[in-house]
């Protein structure tokens, strides 16, 4: 099949536009392609282009980079970008320079985890998980009794009293 705008070449690359109705097809040649997406890349008439838009958005990020790299810690010089590859903060300041970013900084370095958890000693980890469990019910007793289901308040007090014993509870 030839070029459908220069008629000498083989066409090599088939541009499809719009849809339904306004549907239109294109077969070009590599040189008459480059061409037309060169006059199309370069018209500004349409902001929803796509190449508009992707120009767009990488201008975005390369200022969003930018403005990044120019914050430092003025008490130790420390970057937002070495804090975010380290996952340490320079000093005590950093943390109040940095203030706007800390909550995603240490979502990323606990690993999605909005508040620390710490390490448990493997001797500690059962008492501390039936702590927790505790408080746990006992969080839920106390919603129990302000929504004023007895019953499953009960429920779950005999829970509480089992773990404390040291029993299971199903």
């Amino acid at each position: 099949m030839k070029c459908e705008i220069c008629n000498e070449r083989e066409a090599a690359i088939h541009i499809s536009k719009g849809s339904g109705h306004a549907h239109r097809e294109q077969y070009l040649c590599e040189q008459c392609a480059n061409q037309s997406m060169d006059i199309n890349y370069n018209q500004t008439d349409n902001p929803f282009d796509i190449q508009t838009l992707l120009k767009m958005l990488a201008n975005n990020s390369q200022r969003e980079q930018t403005e990044t790299e120019q914050h430092a810690c003025p008490t130790c010089g420390s970057t937002l970008k070495s804090v975010v590859k380290n996952g340490l903060f320079g000093c005590s300041h950093c943390y109040e320079y940095f203030e706007r970013y800390v909550p995603e900084i240490v979502t990323r370095v606990q690993l999605n985890q909005q508040r620390h958890i710490g390490k448990i000693p493997s001797q500690a980890h059962d008492t501390l998980k039936l702590k927790r469990d505790i408080q746990s019910l006992e969080q839920t007793l106390q919603e129990k009794v302000k929504m004023q289901a007895f019953e499953e308040a009960a429920v779950v007090r005999d829970q509480i009293q089992a773990l404390k014993d040291g029993e299971t509870y199903e």
